[in-house]
């Protein structure tokens, strides 16, 4: 038997993530173990009511799904969509079936189920300040649906949502490579617990000079502190551990 998931190990695999790629890559090895092979991640636009494909953030379904979708016309009768745009709360794929559908909706349920190879899941709206900010959907053909895994998929979307579009936000000068290669070797030198005097002397650079490099590091990552500098190099693998 699989052991459940690691709820603060998923979430701390999302946190280190430097790519909004990485984000959903981290969500579904975490996911797996549970039985979901899909992740598709939305975000919300004026016409999502209509069609997903200008909406597609993050999706692992086959290629050209999303437009063979809309082309069929399942937009407006998808009701995973539907639902999510007036729901604050996740929604089981067999809730949706188990409620009165039109054959639209059917046909439509019935084409995502048979191209994805998908029996369940969840469907959970992101929503910021009670406005829906993108929904993420979790499809497997077998997965665990108990309300454990609700919770941990709730959870889970919501905190890789809000670092993926941090991350997508980000400006370009937070970004890894950004800075020098003298900066990063005094922030190297820095994390080791080093004075400027002392990475001075180790990169035969003047003490001035090496607090140069290391306020331009703090300036490019937008911190005030040198152990913030670090921190953030850290984070964004632009220096080891």
């Amino acid at each position: 038997m699989t052991a459940f998931p690691d709820f603060v190990d998923a979430a701390r695999q999302c946190a280190s993530a430097t790519s909004p790629a990485d984000v959903w890559a981290s969500v579904r090895s975490a996911i797996e173990p549970l039985g979901y092979q899909h992740v598709c991640v939305l975000t919300h636009q004026a016409d999502l009511s209509e069609r997903i494909t200008p909406a597609v953030l993050f999706f692992n379904a086959p290629q050209g799904f999303a437009d063979a979708h809309d082309r069929a016309g399942h937009g407006p009768n998808n009701p995973l969509v539907q639902r999510a745009l007036t729901r604050l709360e996740p929604l089981a794929v067999n809730e949706i079936w188990a409620a009165p559908l039109t054959d639209r909706q059917k046909r439509a349920l019935a084409f995502i189920s048979m191209s994805l190879n998908v029996r369940d899941g969840f469907t959970i709206p992101i929503r910021l300040d009670e406005q829906l900010d993108g929904i993420v959907m979790f499809g497997g053909l077998k997965p665990d649906t108990s309300p454990l895994a609700r919770s941990f998929l709730h959870l889970l979307a919501h905190g890789a949502f809000k670092r993926a579009k941090d991350l997508a936000n980000e400006p370009a000068k937070r970004r890894k490579g950004t800075l020098t290669a003298r900066e990063l070797e005094c922030l190297r030198w820095t994390a080791q617990g080093k004075t400027d005097a002392e990475i001075g002397t180790i990169l035969s650079i003047s003490p001035r000079t090496a607090r140069f490099h290391i306020e331009n590091a703090k300036r490019k990552f937008g911190v005030s502190t040198r152990i913030q500098a670090v921190a953030e190099a850290l984070r964004l693998r632009a220096i080891a551990a």
